[in-house]
């Protein structure tokens, strides 16, 4: 099964986008930061990650998006300074199929490697 993790600080936009991965059939873990994250991110298949998620990480940042790759970033700007470290980057709010979309490249990308 594939695992994600989902990174969100508001409770309410995480657990949505849970709701939504899993009824894709997904495997999901969540967090509201990346402090809160205590496994490695070899352990998952894709991050979908909120920008807010690291607005106080700093230099860490750069780190974290590497670690953790592929990332779906979700931020309100497709011109975020981070969106050119992230497999895909998707402004908020997601519609339709670009969630699922991104998440199910991002992991094929990775298992083509």
């Amino acid at each position: 099964m594939v695992h994600l993790l989902v990174v969100a600080p508001s409770p309410t936009f995480r657990n949505s986008l849970r709701f939504a991965l899993e009824a894709e059939g997904y495997d999901v873990t969540t967090a509201g930061s990346m402090h809160e994250v205590d496994q490695p991110g070899s352990s998952f298949d894709c991050t979908v990650l909120d920008h807010h998620a690291l607005d106080y990480a700093g230099i860490e940042s750069h780190r974290i998006l590497a670690e953790f790759e592929p990332v779906v970033f979700l931020a309100n700007s497709p011109a975020h300074p981070l969106a050119s470290l992230s497999f895909r980057t998707l402004t908020k709010p997601t519609l339709g199929p670009a969630l699922s979309d991104a998440v199910r490249s991002a992991i094929a990308a990775r298992t083509a490697t």
